[in-house]
């Protein structure tokens, strides 16, 4: 029996249910998950409920989307109090820029010539939670470009492209101590895999732990044998706890699977002692 701690839902850009995701783990005899959806609490409440009485374990976490100058760095929290109302009000309001953010790109969008709606692309999301190729998706459906790259270009929602938007940023310090101060334990997601932004150093790491950060995320398909022992030399000298996980997002990330890494007990007990 092993762990997988980092899954994603159709409460973020998952395209699966919460319940679905944990009979998923059920199948491949993962023992422990965390359902840590980006920037949003939404998926915790119905995977515990379908969780009760099954052999698996669910812990709540989250991963915030943080931003050093260009670079998006990822953040995990685990063993949030997701119920936590001042905590609640916290991530509602990273959730409702998101939104916003789209209905802009929306109206932008519209002035381009490009006749979609904030429904159409909430339709295709399934949810509020809304990104670019969401919005690319649609203009496709619509039939104004024919693959999704298409949008991504000046006339339309590339950086700084003419229907682009800024993202509400928030530095990865104000993720750890949004964690923190809610009881929750800071890990760095994926350190090899920065968007816009080069793979985190010894140094980088050593910098977000002064800030506060508790652990790495070692184990990830994004990080082969080398990157893996990297970073668990890294962790053992800066004594920050270890964590792995699939960082599965169904459809929406093609060929990872829930249990394509299995995050040994030993790391998840020690997790545990941590909070």
């Amino acid at each position: 029996m092993s762990a997988d701690l980092h899954l994603h839902t159709i409460y973020s850009d998952g395209s699966y249910r919460p319940q679905d995701v944990i009979e998923m783990a059920l199948k491949v005899n993962i023992n422990t998950v965390a359902i840590s959806d980006h920037d949003t609490l939404k998926g915790i409440e119905p995977a515990f409920e379908y969780a009760e009485n099954k052999n698996i374990e669910v812990l709540p976490a989250i991963e915030f989307s943080t931003y050093i100058d260009k670079a998006e760095i990822h953040i995990l929290g685990y063993y949030i109090d997701y119920k936590d109302p001042k905590f609640k009000k916290r991530v509602g309001k990273i959730f409702d820029a998101r939104k916003k953010r789209a209905k802009k790109m929306v109206e932008l969008l519209n002035q381009e010539g490009i006749e979609i709606s904030y429904e159409d692309v909430k339709d295709i999301a399934g949810d509020d939670y809304i990104g670019r190729p969401h919005l690319a998706q649609v203009m496709v459906k619509k039939g104004y470009i024919e693959n999704i790259k298409d949008a991504f270009t000046k006339q339309y929602i590339k950086n700084n492209g003419k229907a682009y938007v800024k993202k509400y940023k928030i530095s990865p310090k104000q993720a750890i101590k949004l964690i923190k101060d809610n009881g929750g334990i800071p890990v760095l997601a994926h350190p090899v895999f920065i968007n816009y932004g080069k793979p985190m150093t010894e140094k980088d790491i050593k910098k977000l732990q002064k800030r506060g950060l508790m652990g790495i995320e070692v184990f990830h398909p994004k990080h082969d044998n080398n990157t893996k022992n990297y970073y668990k030399k890294v962790a053992k000298k800066l004594n920050l706890i270890i964590t792995g996980g699939s960082d599965f997002h169904g459809e929406n990330s093609p060929g990872v699977k829930i249990g394509d890494i299995r995050l040994k007990n030993k790391y998840v007990k020690r997790l545990k002692e941590a909070r």
